[in-house]
């Protein structure tokens, strides 16, 4: 078989076998395998270097997506399922592992950033956080050390809610009142805490 690559736009290399397109990599890549712009090749060989272009581009994707913000490894690890299929998912798992390794990928890290911006952004109840963080992937014994190290005052955070997001309901009216106990329970706050936030604010009216 001949092989065969020709520059493309930027840094793309598009290779051929016999004269027949078959995949695209970076230039960068190309030029570190150290290999002729046309050159005879087994089908062994191919399928070799095929292995090495598809691995790269995962792992190149994987770094992209690191490079914009952190993850977590299932959340990584799905994003680049997603992208490729999952019939590249002990490719996939090789370069999370390798990602670890290097500490790129750090589920610890990951978990108390995104803990601290869910308490931000979104005044995350503890076991808000805790379901955020199991749908990312987190394990058990991080979530609790998160939870250990971030100090959330409940009664507080129902406040700054019920005075940005549920600002316009009437606690006096029992309808506004009853919906907005439900959405801060879906949202993780216990029964005690609300009623104890919701007696106090109405006393003061």
């Amino acid at each position: 078989m001949k092989l065969t690559a020709k520059q493309g736009r930027g840094s793309k290399v598009h290779l051929s076998i016999d004269g027949e397109y078959v995949v695209t990599t970076s230039v960068n890549f190309w030029y570190s395998l150290g290999i002729p712009v046309e050159t005879e090749i087994t089908e062994e060989e191919w399928e070799a270097l095929l292995s090495k272009i598809n691995y790269q581009k995962l792992y190149s994707r994987a770094l992209d997506s690191l490079s914009i913000r952190d993850h977590s490894k299932k959340e990584l690890t799905d994003k680049l399922i997603k992208k490729f299929g999952f019939e590249v998912k002990e490719d996939i798992a090789l370069i999370i592992d390798e990602l670890v390794e290097k500490g790129l990928l750090d589920d610890e890290r990951f978990a108390h950033a995104y803990a601290e911006e869910l308490i931000k952004r979104k005044h995350a109840s503890p076991a808000g956080l805790r379901a955020a963080l199991s749908a990312k992937g987190i394990s058990r014994d991080i979530i609790s050390s998160v939870l250990e190290d971030v100090n959330i005052d409940t009664k507080a955070t129902i406040n700054e809610l019920l005075d940005t997001k549920y600002h316009s309901r009437d606690l006096m009216n029992e309808t506004q009142k009853t919906k907005v106990f439900n959405a801060l329970v879906r949202l993780g706050f216990s029964y005690n805490d609300i009623k104890s936030v919701f007696y106090d604010r109405t006393k003061e009216i």
